[in-house]
């Protein structure tokens, strides 16, 4: 991608070359979000879901390098690196929040067994109250709670993410992630509009030779030289 957006820069003026930068990191900045709505179509805990990880984080690898060649500041490349880091982890982060809201339903439960853990919060496994089926996940708040307490959770019809004890508040992830965005595609337009301002102007051409086995005029002795002034 380097060589193809080269041979560009030196056609394209400097508003084209920040608009083609501003494109490709509206590009990068989108990726992780639809990683995160491909997500809801195939288990984070299958190998597809692996497989588009990767993808999109190679790609955002190669938009890096590209801030990295036309920017050559390392605050721009930093930035960059630090804002796409924080869009996969949210959006890897964020994916039982949005299993729960898109699908989530609230379940009457009964506390059947609290495990204790050293150094973290204990887990509760959870009856539904209505059939007397399992929960299939585990509630990880459960403090306060002891066995044959019941209460209502959100819990993922397909058992893919854990049950919550309250709606997820996405409010903090979205704006964290916009944040992240808008760093990013600053990022990504100024490392291409400081590539088109650091261009150098094109030297004008030589004028022609009048020798035509001679490309260029040059200044030496001989019948096709230019004038001369004895000094070698």
């Amino acid at each position: 991608m380097s060589k193809k957006l080269t041979e560009s820069e030196q056609r394209l003026p400097c508003a084209a070359l920040t608009r083609a930068g501003f494109a490709l990191g509206l590009v990068a900045c989108l990726l992780p979000f639809a990683l995160r709505l491909l997500l809801l179509l195939v288990r984070a805990d299958s190998w597809p879901a692996y497989v588009l990880l990767c993808v999109v984080a190679l790609c955002l690898l190669a938009v890096l390098t590209e801030v990295n060649y036309f920017g050559r500041a390392w605050y721009l490349t930093l930035l960059y690196s630090v804002s796409a880091t924080a869009l996969m982890l949210l959006s890897w982060n964020g994916h039982t929040n949005d299993v729960l809201g898109a699908r989530g339903r609230w379940t009457d439960v009964t506390v059947i067994q609290v495990t204790e853990r050293p150094r973290r919060d204990a887990v509760c496994e959870l009856q539904r109250t209505d059939d007397g089926t399992k929960v299939a996940q585990l509630l990880d708040d459960c403090g306060g709670l002891s066995r044959g307490d019941r209460l209502s959770v959100l819990e993922d019809p397909d058992g893919e993410v854990r049950p919550q004890r309250s709606a997820p508040s996405t409010v903090g992830t979205y704006l964290a992630a916009g944040i992240s965005g808008v760093v990013l595609i600053t990022s990504v337009t100024g490392a291409f509009r400081r590539g088109g301002r650091r261009r150098l102007p094109t030297p004008p051409p030589y004028p022609p030779s009048t020798y035509p086995g001679q490309p260029y005029p040059y200044s030496g002795p001989g019948p096709f030289g230019g004038p001369y002034d004895g000094r070698s």
